[in-house]
C-alpha cells in the first residue's frame, strides 16, 4: 500500500513537472509560421481574429498614441496592451513566454538579452525579410533584424548636454574631448552604465574607447545612474555637463519645459543603436493583427507620432524623423549586429576594467 502511495505521488510530481514542458513543446513545435501570401490575406485573417494583445516597446504615452492611430487604419481590431519596464519584469515575461503561458500576440524583447529570447524560441518564425522582399509588408529592409524574426522600430542616440547658465557659450562642450577638459574636473556627470560609449566601438575601435574611458575617469567625473532623473538635476545646476545623455531623454524633458537652461550637443562621431525591437509571440492567437501592428509602427506616419511624444526615439532610418535629420552629414557610429551582440561585454570592460566600478550601473565603493 505504501509502495502504491509513493508511486502515485511520484506520478503526480512528474505530471506537474512535465505538463508545462509538454505544453511549451507543443507551442513551439508550431512556431514555424507560414508567411502570408499577400497583405490582403493578412488583413482578411486579422478581421477574423478581431483582437490584438500587445506588450510593445516605447513608453506608455507613445503606446497609447500609436494604438489610437492604428485603430484609425484597422478599426476592426480590438487592441489591449500592457507596459513592461525593468529587468525583473522583462525576465518574468520571458519565463512566461518560454513556458507557453503568456497571453500575448506581440512583445518587445529586452535589448540587453536578445540572445535569450532567440534561444528560448519564443518568436513565431515569420520570415520578415521575405515578406518585405515580396511586397507583403511595407517595412524598410534596414529595420529588420539579422535573425529575420523581429523588427527594430526605434533608435537611441548618445549626445552631450550642458547647463547654459553654468557654462558660457565660449566654453560650451563641442565634442567628446570636452569631457576630458581639466576645467571640468570633478564636475561632469557620467552614467555608470556606459552604453553610449560602447556604441563608439564600430568607429573608434575597442582600445580607443577604453583609452577614452580611462582618461574620462582621470577627470574625476560625478558618477550617476539613469537618464530621466538627471535632466532636471542638470537643469537645476547640480553639475554643468552630462557626458552620456540620450537624445530622446533630453528632448522629451525640453519639450515639457522649453525654458530649462539646457542645450544638447551632437558629438562627433555620433553613437547610435537601433532600439524598440518587436516580434510576434510563438503562442500568438492573433498573429495577423500583430503583423499589421509591426508594419504600421514602422511606417512614416507612426514614426512621426513617436517623435511627437518621445522626440528622438523614432528610427533614424525613417525619412523626416528627428534622428534622421540630426544625423545627416554626420559621422555616425552605429552599434548593430556583432557590436550589439557584444554590447554587454564592451560595457563591462569600460565600467569595471577602465573605471574600476564594482559592476555595470554601480558607483565606486567609498
Amino acid at each position: 500500500m505504501h509502495r502504491e502511495k509513493r508511486k502515485s505521488i511520484y506520478c503526480l510530481c512528474l505530471a506537474l513537472i512535465l505538463t508545462p514542458l509538454l505544453s511549451a513543446a507543443r507551442l513551439f513545435a508550431q512556431d514555424s509560421a507560414k508567411n502570408p501570401a499577400s497583405k490582403d490575406e493578412i488583413v482578411s485573417n486579422a478581421k477574423k481574429e478581431g483582437k490584438l494583445v500587445l506588450s510593445p516597446g516605447y513608453d506608455k504615452k507613445t503606446i497609447a498614441a500609436l494604438v489610437k492611430a492604428f485603430n484609425r487604419h484597422y478599426p476592426f481590431v480590438e487592441v489591449s496592451w500592457s507596459y513592461v519596464s525593468g529587468v525583473t519584469a522583462a525576465q518574468r515575461q520571458l519565463f512566461e513566454m518560454a513556458a507557453g503561458k503568456a497571453s500575448l500576440d506581440l512583445f518587445s524583447p529586452s535589448s540587453d538579452n536578445l540572445g535569450d529570447y532567440l534561444q528560448q524560441n519564443v518568436y513565431k518564425k515569420y520570415d520578415f525579410k521575405k515578406m518585405v522582399q515580396n511586397g507583403v509588408l511595407k517595412i524598410l529592409p534596414e529595420m529588420l533584424d539579422d535573425s529575420g524574426v523581429f523588427v527594430w522600430l526605434g533608435s537611441n542616440v548618445g549626445v552631450l548636454a550642458y547647463n547654459t547658465t553654468l557654462v558660457p557659450a565660449n566654453k560650451a562642450p563641442s565634442n567628446w574631448d570636452s569631457c576630458l577638459d581639466p576645467q571640468w574636473k570633478g564636475k561632469i556627470a557620467v552614467d555608470t552604465r556606459p552604453n553610449t560609449l560602447s556604441w563608439l566601438v564600430p568607429t573608434w575601435g575597442e582600445e580607443k574607447v577604453l583609452d577614452f574611458a580611462r582618461k574620462l575617469k582621470a577627470n574625476d567625473p560625478l558618477w550617476v545612474r539613469g537618464q530621466t532623473a538627471h535632466m532636471p538635476r542638470l537643469a537645476a545646476g547640480e553639475y554643468p555637463i552630462h557626458c552620456s545623455m540620450y537624445l530622446h531623454t533630453a528632448q522629451r524633458t525640453l519639450m515639457g519645459d522649453p525654458s530649462l537652461p539646457v542645450k544638447v550637443v551632437v558629438p562627433n562621431p555620433v553613437p547610435i543603436t537601433s532600439h524598440e525591437p518587436e516580434g510576434v509571440y510563438a503562442g500568438a492567437k492573433n498573429p495577423n493583427a500583430a503583423l499589421l501592428w509591426i508594419e504600421f509602427v514602422a511606417s512614416n506616419e507612426a514614426q512621426q507620432i513617436v517623435d511627437s511624444t518621445d522626440p528622438g526615439k523614432a528610427s533614424f532610418l525613417v525619412e523626416g524623423t528627428i534622428g534622421q535629420k540630426l544625423l545627416k552629414g554626420k559621422n555616425v557610429s552605429l552599434c548593430g549586429g556583432s557590436c550589439r551582440d557584444r554590447q554587454s561585454e564592451y560595457m563591462e570592460r569600460i565600467a569595471v576594467s577602465a573605471w574600476g566600478l564594482p559592476k555595470i550601473g554601480e558607483e565606486p565603493k567609498k
